[in-house]
């Protein structure tokens, strides 16, 4: 299933946060496994104006706390918490509130943060929520100036709120921030509710027609996701995430005509459990909707927010203390099992109410997370795992109800780590009602059976056709590699090493130097060169088999899979992407990512 991404454990920040720049709170992010945080937040987005790195306004009577910049934020919470920033920029307003925004605005913010401060920001939203700027009756909370009269019945179907408009209009966005910084990524948003109806259609066809021949393309699509109803019901709702990600895949194959639809990521800067009377019922849903929205190959989710609202608990109490709740302890249980780069497999349960994953990790073990949402009863789990030889020792990790004092929305206590006995293959483990218990076992051997042997081969891409080269035998260092037509070349064949538990080094028998991600880069999109060997961790790959000969390489620095970035599928392909260059990208088992040995 999905991998666990570089961004993936991340939290939404808000400009109207009072406790924003509190000392102390980037590096308590850190310790709980949090690696990104969105900003301005939400539907201040569409009303926050970027000026200036110092200089910066809210539209209309936006509350802006004392000290919130964009500048301190990057300072406070992105520096001192080592995640990356998820921005949203400012799609419906401009800076004299009588108009939409332009987009000029953006790049400029796209230039002062990732071109003249260097902050590493990939990332980008246009816009926040568009859908509920008044097109739709009674979906009408979002700011967008694209049509000044604020009469809601007039604003109904008006076409420059349309779906076509925010698709046009997005694009001319894109366009102007990847003018400045082509690597950044740029996204959309989309929605599987019914009561915006053609939405995805119509924004996915509009954006697809004015991208068309222009060189740029969009790089992910956009969800929020707020599950309502009783405890019981929120606790469930994770497995309606399968069926939504198939909808907007759906949508993406159908309405996206540009040729990188099946490298579209999905993001879910928006997600949270309705405020419980209990702390310990959004920890459960924390911990098991991040690692489901893994599974289905989500490169990002954030909970809302840092600090509680009036309908969800945030995840930190509203105070300078900034004391952790359970959602904080939620991503700190899961990022300790699922750390990123690890990749999610298929897990089963026939207990309604016992959640579970499991997890290959990059270290060789597996972890198991079992989750048990009865409220009164105790859950006697048998475990069997498949696909692996593992030990009958192994860590075991707890916390739950147990933690939280009768009525306490903060815990006690943290989580409970401990070795265990007795495990294996085949096992049997006890989970309190609602409460979390994950296992992390090793396999039995230190070194797994060779997936590939040692050898001489040509790789060669599922999805192109074409073969990995050095161009021209070109013997420097720091040479980006690309896709080739076969030609028999030592420049395009690559001697295998093992290096035990599935890890290989892939060295160039024309220049002898190693396949690597270039400088060592843990993000998404770095370009591969090739460099002197020095057993260094961008250096080496995991083979992961895909079955029917297909193999993903997983780089052990960054988590991320070899790929093709653009890689189209049909008539002409192949001669379209000869002399691309390769990247890394999550995994998602894309043919693009599917790689076959060959002598």
């Amino acid at each position: 299933m999905g991998s666990v991404p570089a961004q993936g454990y991340g939290v939404d920040s808000a400009v109207y946060d009072n406790y924003l720049t509190t000392p102390g709170l980037g590096a308590s992010l850190k310790s709980g496994g949090f690696n990104a945080i969105r900003y301005p937040g939400g539907s201040y987005g569409d009303q926050f104006n970027f000026l200036s790195d110092s200089n910066q306004t809210l539209n209309g009577s936006a509350y802006f706390a004392k000290g919130d910049t964009f500048n301190n934020w990057i300072a406070d919470l992105i520096q001192p918490s080592g995640a990356k920033g998820v921005i949203t920029i400012n799609y419906g307003s401009n800076p004299s509130d009588d108009g939409p925004a332009p987009t000029s605005e953006a790049a400029s913010w796209v230039q002062d943060a990732d071109i003249t401060h260097n902050d590493g920001i990939l990332y980008w939203e246009i816009g926040n929520e568009i859908y509920g700027n008044g097109y739709y009756a009674g979906a009408d909370w979002e700011t967008d100036l694209h049509d000044l009269d604020q009469i809601a019945a007039d604003r109904v179907g008006a076409p420059a709120l349309s779906p076509t408009a925010y698709g046009s209009n997005a694009a001319a966005f894109i366009k102007a921030m990847k003018s400045v910084d082509p690597n950044i990524k740029c996204g959309i948003f989309l929605s599987t509710k019914p009561q915006f109806p053609n939405w995805d259609q119509d924004v996915l066809s509009a954006i697809s027609s004015a991208l068309q021949g222009s060189g740029y393309t969009l790089d992910f699509v956009i969800l929020h996701w707020y599950p309502t109803g009783t405890d019981a019901q929120v606790l469930a709702s994770p497995a309606s995430i399968s069926s939504q990600v198939s909808q907007v895949r759906s949508d993406i194959q159908q309405y996206y005509t540009l040729g990188n639809a099946s490298q579209l990521q999905l993001l879910v800067t928006e997600s949270a459990a309705p405020a419980g009377a209990a702390g310990i019922y959004p920890y459960l849903f924390a911990s098991d909707e991040f690692l489901t929205w893994f599974e289905q190959g989500a490169a990002n989710v954030e909970y809302q927010a840092l600090h509680p609202g009036s309908s969800h608990q945030g995840v930190y109490l509203d105070s300078s203390s900034n004391t952790p709740l359970g959602p904080w302890y939620g991503v700190q249980f899961d990022s300790t099992i699922a750390r990123p780069g690890d990749r999610m497999v298929a897990a089963t349960s026939s207990n309604a109410l016992l959640r579970v994953h499991g997890v290959r990790r990059s270290d060789g073990q597996v972890g198991v997370v079992l989750i048990n949402d009865d409220p009164s009863n105790s859950t006697a789990v048998s475990v069997k795992v498949s696909g692996a030889t593992l030990a009958s020792s192994g860590q075991e990790y707890t916390f739950g109800n147990a933690n939280f004092p009768a009525g306490s929305q903060t815990p006690s206590s943290g989580l409970s780590s401990t070795s265990v006995n007795g495990l294996g293959n085949s096992f049997t483990v006890t989970v309190p009602p609602y409460s979390t218990v994950g296992l992390v076992i090793p396999e039995a051997s230190t070194s797994a059976a060779d997936l590939i042997a040692n050898g001489n081969y040509r790789i060669l891409n599922s999805q192109t056709g074409l073969v990995v080269g050095d161009p021209a035998s070109n013997a420097t260092v720091g040479t980006a590699l690309d896709m080739e037509p076969q030609s028999g070349g030592n420049n395009q064949t690559w001697m295998l090493t093992n290096l035990g538990n599935h890890d290989v080094e892939l060295v160039n028998s024309s220049s002898g130097l190693a396949l690597e991600v270039s400088q060592g880069s843990t993000s998404s999109g770095a370009n591969i060169d090739q460099g002197s060997w020095a057993d260094a961790g961008n250096q080496i790959w995991e083979v992961v088999s895909e079955g029917s000969g297909n193999y993903e390489l997983l780089n052990k620095s960054s988590g991320l899979a070899l790929g093709v970035p653009a890689a189209t599928s049909g008539s002409g392909s192949s001669s379209l992407l000869n002399g691309t260059g390769l990247d890394q990208e999550p995994a998602t088992g894309a043919a693009d990512q599917l790689w076959s040995f060959y002598n």
